[in-house]
């Protein structure tokens, strides 16, 4: 994960940043990627509300540490927790592995932590949600740390992105997920480079060593017209941005995508996707959400010694 200095720039001239001090959630510990040493003093100057000490020395370090080689990736030497802090913003990160300022979160399962919901005036999503399987858990965290008021900016594939994590999205996906949770769409565009990326084959390469049924894939692809055409096309990396305003205190809901539905759609499924997201009283039990056991335990995952004991608990109970 990583954010250039221009999105910080962007975020600012857009108003995300709160003149008496921002608090910030990064979904990933994001390094800083892009930045020039005098590009780092302007925004320190702007933002901080006393002097930095050591500002040159500090924009240097920060400025050489996010170099970015389109080949070989960035040095990852400078964090945005770093600079957003000596900004004078709280700054925190959810990830798997041990970062700047990282609480250790695995958002396939965990349920944010009860202290931290409505916490943050701004919550950052910049290349990681793709990476997990458990989407709805994903914006659900990500909803609950947002206050009212407060802003999220997702920064994720769109298009291309061959093999990188298991996602990418698309426009609808984020304007449904407005509507039905009510969000402000502040702003949305794409971007891309020409030249990047690569073709749907690269998938198939990657995993023959492990599946040999990839192999014959491959030889057939070889073999034809068809196959030599996607070979030979690249598509391009293209990423989605889109920023949203949190403007109620309400639960989060889901979004489900029917257009392609070709029956009819029980009203107790619907329900669950439209106004209030109030389900009628005679809904079966299994679209009013999670189990009780399923509620308990992601409460729990935010309390590792608590989640042990019940787990031993449930075990010596059930035999499991």
């Amino acid at each position: 994960m990583g954010i250039a200095l221009s999105f910080l720039e962007r975020m600012d001239e857009l108003g995300l940043f709160r003149p008496e001090g921002t608090s910030v959630l990064d979904i990933g510990s994001s390094n800083l990627y892009s930045a020039t040493a005098d590009g780092v003093k302007r925004f320190l100057r702007k933002h901080a509300r006393r002097e930095v000490e050591n500002i040159d020395v500090l924009a240097e370090r920060l400025a050489t540490g996010s170099a970015y080689d389109p080949v070989n990736g960035g040095t990852n030497g400078a964090f945005v927790g770093e600079l957003l802090e000596r900004a004078g913003m709280e700054y925190a990160s959810f990830d798997i592995a041990s970062g700047y300022r990282t609480t250790i979160l695995d958002l396939n399962r965990a349920a944010l932590p009860e202290k931290l919901k409505g916490r943050f005036d701004l919550v950052l999503n910049f290349g990681t949600t793709e990476h997990i399987l458990n989407q709805l858990n994903c914006f659900r965290v990500i909803h609950d740390a947002t206050r009212v008021g407060g802003y999220i900016f997702h920064s994720l594939p769109a298009v291309g992105y061959v093999d990188h994590g298991y996602i990418t999205y698309t426009g609808r996906c984020f304007f449904d997920i407005a509507g039905n949770n009510e969000y402000e769409l502040v702003a949305c565009w794409f971007d891309g480079l020409p030249g990047t990326g690569g073709t749907v084959l690269d998938s198939l390469r990657s995993y023959r060593t492990y599946f040999p049924a990839l192999d014959r894939t491959l030889e057939e692809y070889a073999a034809s017209e068809h196959g030599r055409f996607l070979a030979g096309l690249r598509v391009p990396d293209i990423g989605i941005q889109v920023i949203y305003r949190k403007v109620k205190d309400r639960p989060f809901w889901g979004a489900l995508e029917a257009s392609t539905s070709v029956g009819n759609i029980p009203g107790a499924v619907t329900a669950a996707y439209s106004g209030e997201g109030k389900l009628p009283p005679d809904a079966p039990e299994s679209v009013h959400g999670r189990s009780f056991k399923a509620r308990v335990t992601e409460a729990l995952q935010g309390h590792p010694a608590l989640f042990r004991l019940a787990r031993r608990v449930y075990r010596a109970a059930t035999g499991r």
